[in-house]
């Protein structure tokens, strides 16, 4: 009996003791749990917040993205009109600019370092218009009007006054087409060696070329046309001026011929040549070209 009470009496004991611990280790829990809650719900506030702002970023990315859409459309727009208007303004630009190109090149440009300007005139406002590239113009007709004027013209002058037009039109055509051959990317026209004295505009050279359309290709004909009917006018009034003497020396008989006359017609036959090489020589049109 004593030993149970003993026994029941230390059980009381370690249960009181096990009671005291747990009363005093029970604040520490509750302080754990607790503060295990507030961080919980602090970070369901912050997991919010960062849904809320999320949703708030994609709904501007969504304004935003439509607002865009909107400037791209309405630029697009503008730029559209923006383009008819300059191609508007550039068109009665070039209209008022042939005018001035069309009275300019009526005129004796002359030379500027060996190269005829009314061509390198041409040429750069060819190129500035982009008149190579467009399907419809009517700037080459009226060029090729203002050639072929010139050259009908010039029959009415004296022959050395007819062979000073012809020799500056065919130098200005030969400029022309040896800068045409090095700006038209498709060009397959002939060698233009021998065109010119030598003398060709480096500068026009690094010009970007272009892919020319119909109108440009028939004035690069019409060009090539210039310089033979060109070339072969002057060679008849060469030969008009040559002939008669040259008919005189071969039928004279020697023995009854006076000497002096046979000179005269000789000499006459040279200053024709001399003087259709210093006309070639002073356009600056080369002796080979043909």
């Amino acid at each position: 009996m004593c030993l149970l009470a003993e026994e029941a009496k230390a059980d009381v004991i370690r249960e009181q003791e096990t009671a005291r611990k747990a009363i005093e280790e029970a604040p520490q829990v509750i302080k754990e749990n607790s503060e295990d809650t507030e961080k919980f719900n602090s970070l369901t506030s912050e997991v919010e917040a960062l849904k809320a702002s999320l949703q708030s970023e994609q709904q501007a990315a969504e304004d935003l993205r439509k607002a865009l859409s909107l400037a791209e459309a309405r630029n697009l727009e503008l730029t559209t009109k923006l383009e008819n208007v300059t191609r508007r303004v550039d068109q009665l630009c070039e209209s008022e600019s042939q005018e001035v190109l069309v009275k300019c090149i009526s005129q004796n440009l002359g030379y500027d370092g060996g190269k005829p300007v009314a061509a390198c005139v041409i040429y750069k406002c060819l190129l500035h218009w982009r008149s190579f590239e467009v399907e419809r113009t009517n700037i080459f007709d009226r060029i090729v009007k203002i050639i072929a004027s010139a050259i009908e013209v010039s029959d009415s002058y004296k022959v050395s006054d007819n062979n000073e037009v012809l020799a500056y039109w065919l130098s200005n055509s030969a400029m022309l087409v040896c800068v045409l051959q090095r700006t038209f990317r498709s060009s397959t026209m002939l060698s233009s060696k021998g065109l010119m004295s030598g003398v060709l505009v480096s500068y026009l050279d690094r010009q970007s070329q272009v892919v020319p359309k119909c109108p440009a290709m028939l004035f690069k004909k019409q060009l090539i046309d210039f310089l033979q009917k060109i070339y072969g006018m002057m060679r008849d009034n060469l030969k008009k001026e040559i002939l008669p003497h040259l008919e005189y020396c071969k039928q004279a008989p020697w023995p009854f011929s006076n000497p002096k006359e046979r000179i005269v017609h000789w000499q006459r036959i040279v200053g024709s040549l001399r003087s259709y090489l210093n006309i070639m020589k002073a356009n600056n049109v080369s002796l080979r070209i043909r």
